[in-house]
């Protein structure tokens, strides 16, 4: 199936989840998301996709999606992903989703209702989301074993917990979270089950929900130059869990944490400035 989108003709195979016939999911025609950041999504995507695939322009995701395994789908510099506002609504990556936002023209993903949540990415073993200059509101990350790679991004507004399970995590120069003073609606802004953890979080702003993280697992973790602030808990760390985070060189806002397995040394007094820990500009 090939679709006119800007001039680009992309190539998009899909079918429909359950069915081994095409569905119909591409069309040009308008249709309004109330969130003005994609106001006339061109491509429709929902089902199985189970070939490589472009997405760029507006792409509407209007039911669960999954990228099989084996199979990458890229996102082009300035893309508008609008996903309908469906707080069961996942989009399930097996394969890889690369999204290759650029300072000049970032990647959106929000869904159709200003106000309203979608589910999340879910990255099972084998799965890989990358993501640079990603702007991601109303869902989240959920890693079943996947990894996922975010730099550069900036990610809020969760029904729930925004990044969580247990997997790879490389989180670099990204903001989880909004500035002080801005409502925010996620319970977590991380949380890493117990299991075989591979994280690194660096140089990110950690911000504005109940919970920086709960962290129940992993060890050997690095959390460094990075800013805790306006969570009513930066960091909870419970007896139960056998954990290891080195957490140096960043600054908190309220409570270090601390325990076994706990570094924070070299903490700075003051919020590390743009360019140190956030999106660069």
């Amino acid at each position: 199936m090939k679709q006119a989108l800007g001039g680009v003709v992309t190539l998009l195979a899909l079918c429909a989840c359950g069915s081994s016939s095409a569905a119909p999911v591409a069309s040009t025609a308008a249709t309004g998301t109330g969130t003005g950041v994609a106001a006339t999504p061109v491509m429709k995507v929902a089902g199985v996709i189970a070939a490589n695939a472009t997405w760029s322009g507006n792409v509407f995701v209007t039911a669960d999606a999954t990228i099989n395994s084996g199979v990458t789908v890229t996102v082009l510099p300035g893309t508008a992903i609008v996903i309908t506002a469906s707080r069961s609504l996942a989009v399930y990556v097996k394969g890889a989703l690369d999204i290759q936002g650029t300072k000049a023209a970032k990647v959106t993903v929000a869904p159709s209702a200003a106000s309203g949540h979608w589910n999340r990415f879910v990255i099972p073993t084998g799965g890989r989301l990358t993501a640079h200059y990603l702007v991601e509101s109303g869902g989240g990350f959920n890693l079943v074993g996947g990894k996922v790679t975010l730099i550069d991004s900036a990610m809020s507004r969760a029904s729930g917990d925004l990044l969580e399970g247990s997997g790879t995590v490389d989180v670099e120069y990204s903001s989880i979270g909004l500035e002080s003073g801005v409502a925010d609606s996620t319970h977590c802004d991380m949380h890493f089950n117990p299991g075989h953890n591979t994280l690194k979080v660096t140089h990110t702003n950690i911000s504005t929900a109940v919970y920086g993280m709960m962290f129940y697992g992993g060890t050997g973790a690095d959390f460094t130059y990075d800013n805790w602030f306006s969570n009513s808990i930066n960091v909870e760390v419970l007896p139960a869990y056998v954990v290891g985070g080195n957490f140096s060189h960043g600054w908190f806002s309220r409570a270090v944490p601390s325990g076994p397995g706990i570094v924070a040394a070299g903490l700075s007094s003051t919020r590390l400035p743009v360019g140190q820990a956030g999106p660069r500009p």
